[in-house]
């Protein structure tokens, strides 16, 4: 992927627990979506190797990848992806969760994407967030979420340092979708809120 090639992208933004992969695994199944969940890119990384002993240092603290070992770790998937024709930036549109996560992250993929929404999943309840992240760890390898104390630090790091992000993009591209709601009152209501910047057509 050339600097050239960006791609058009959805922000799915939200503290850690409000529900961002769950919805992004469901719309980015319609055609021309693609879901690219950092998480998931992290934990696919081969935990021997010294990239992914890098990232296990940080995550098992709770505290956030370094933004250039971040985007450099996005690109190298994306580029793997682009090279196999999978994605190609004329035909898909990116839905981005859990990353930018630093307001630095997004100049860093400013290179790559073009962003024309973000979605903002709301939760003002910390203690329903906290719940779920325990429920998660249950249902998956998720060691970074069986922790309280891990948790509460994911939740301090996400005020401290993602929070700001909101700020570095204009207001109208940001809609607020209540995520303490049932799933699928979530996905109405994030449908709504792309329902005039997903294209029919690609």
């Amino acid at each position: 992927m050339t600097t050239q090639a960006r791609f058009k992208a959805i922000l799915l933004f939200g503290v850690p627990g409000s529900g961002k992969g769950t919805q992004g695994e469901v719309i980015g199944k319609f055609e021309h979506m693609c879901h690219l969940a950092m998480g998931d890119i992290f934990r696919s990384l081969d935990k021997q190797s010294d990239i992914g002993r890098e990232f296990l240092s940080y995550s098992t603290k709770g505290l956030l990848v370094p933004d250039e070992l971040t985007v450099r770790v996005w690109k190298a998937h994306v580029d793997g992806r682009v090279a196999t024709g999978e994605l190609t930036p004329e035909r898909r549109l990116l839905l981005l969760d859990g990353i930018p996560r630093t307001t630095d992250q997004v100049e860093l993929i400013s290179a790559h994407v073009d962003v024309v929404r973000i979605v903002h999943f709301v939760i003002p309840d910390r203690t329903v967030l906290i719940k779920r992240l325990k429920g998660r760890a249950l249902k998956g390898n998720r060691p970074d979420d069986a922790n309280e104390d891990v948790i509460r630090e994911r939740l301090r790091v996400y005020d401290e340092s993602t929070a700001p992000v909101l700020s570095a993009y204009d207001t109208p591209l940001i809609a607020e979708v209540n995520a303490d709601q049932s799933p699928l009152r979530v996905l109405r209501d994030l449908s709504d809120s792309l329902a005039d910047y997903v294209p029919t057509t690609l």
